[in-house]
């Protein structure tokens, strides 16, 4: 958001970006609440990770900026994003005139659903059942990984994800992956090629 700096003894010579960006955020947070969750992948979720703005505390400011992430959940999609940050700046620049808005969308990396038909899915299963012993459940990571990074740059949405670590450790000061982990993915995946291997060949799989 772009405004217009004054005293602020006299706010009314300007436009409180700030305020207005503020009005931004507020909308875009009433619009997600409306939104449908999805049946498996829960709600699409906003999160304002970073602002900056202004330069002095007696100043109205002329500019604010805030760094905004998305996690859209079908049947929300990038264009609806799109249009719901647009209703918010006009809301904003509506409500503190003299301010004007601009976005720019820096990644678009779609959810994947699951398909339960998926010949790869099968096999990673199978693969994971016989490493450890155990029931394998399938779930779904809410964060990014690289399959949302093909399936954005393939448009092959029918990708998934398998790897070590936990979700509650990332991004922080004391992040590790436990060794055991790598070892069981490690096997996973070994059997995983091992199967899909033998399937091409016309044999029964391990």
């Amino acid at each position: 958001m772009t405004g217009v700096t004054a005293h602020a003894s006299q706010p009314w010579k300007g436009a409180d970006a700030v305020a207005a960006m503020a009005e931004v955020v507020c909308s875009l947070r009433r619009a997600f609440m409306a939104l449908p969750a999805h049946d498996e992948l829960g709600p699409s979720t906003i999160t304002f990770g970073q602002i900056e703005g202004g330069y002095r505390p007696y100043v109205v400011p002329d500019r604010a900026k805030v760094w905004v992430d998305m996690r859209l959940t079908p049947p929300t999609d990038t264009a609806a994003a799109t249009r719901m940050v647009e209703q918010a700046i006009a809301v904003a620049e509506a409500a503190v005139p003299g301010c004007h808005g601009s976005y720019t969308v820096t990644g678009d990396r779609p959810a994947i659903e699951r398909d339960p038909s998926s010949p790869l899915l099968a096999a990673l299963k199978r693969a994971a059942d016989d490493v450890t012993d155990a029931d394998t459940t399938v779930g779904f990571f809410t964060g990014y990984t690289d399959t949302a990074v093909i399936a954005g740059k393939t448009g092959n949405r029918n990708c998934m994800s398998y790897g070590p670590g936990s979700l509650a450790l990332a991004h922080k000061p004391n992040e590790y992956v436990p060794h055991a982990d790598i070892v069981r993915c490690q096997q996973v995946l070994i059997a995983l090629a091992d199967n899909v291997l033998w399937d091409a060949s016309g044999q029964v799989g391990a």
